[in-house]
């Protein structure tokens, strides 16, 4: 632990961090967890936490929208899309949210 909801995890694989990260954000107790990498070494308080990779899921679609317009849509209210997929009826979106923002 290196301060108040703040801790630093160390990986002797680098496939386990990676599995980690593609993984994120993580759920417990209902509350989210949040995963960042630290590229270089730097004090405690100089850790900022602002954002987080998050897949939405959204479900069934009405046939008369068209998917791809309506995921650009939503993404772009969450600051836009990194990535977004179509599998049918169900499609999702990857986007990087402030989490500092309020809902």
């Amino acid at each position: 632990m290196v301060g108040q909801n703040l801790f630093l995890i160390e990986f002797e694989l680098e496939e386990n961090l990676e599995t980690i990260m593609k993984g994120r954000p993580w759920l417990f107790c209902k509350s989210i967890i949040l995963f960042d990498r630290l590229t270089q070494p730097m004090e405690r308080a100089q850790i900022r936490l602002t954002s987080s990779l998050f897949w939405i899921k959204i479900g069934s679609c009405l046939p008369e929208f068209d998917k791809k317009d309506l995921l650009h849509a939503i993404g772009v209210t969450f600051g836009g899309v990194i990535r977004s997929e179509i599998n049918g009826d169900i499609c999702r979106l990857k986007i990087n949210l402030d989490v500092q923002k309020p809902f």
